[in-house]
């Protein structure tokens, strides 16, 4: 058993909110918006942890594109 209290590195929706530090409500958001899950035929929604660290990767803003973005900010004032 992993931390989430699953195996495999699978969750339900309660465990996947914990491991990404988000409310179920926003988790269930992101199905909608290209995060991978899987609705088992009791109706069931599962999600890999692995699946998560990989939808919010995509997302990630490096040091120098925070910076550009400050800089085009201040310049537009």
């Amino acid at each position: 058993m992993t931390e989430h209290g699953t195996t495999a590195g699978w969750g339900g929706v309660k465990a996947g909110a914990k491991h990404a530090g988000r409310s179920e409500r926003t988790l269930r958001s992101w199905f909608g918006k290209g995060l991978k899950h899987s609705r088992l035929p009791s109706g069931t929604v599962l999600v890999k942890f692995s699946d998560i660290d990989s939808f919010l990767e995509k997302f990630a803003v490096s040091e120098s594109q925070t910076d550009k973005m400050i800089k085009d900010i201040l310049e537009g004032l």
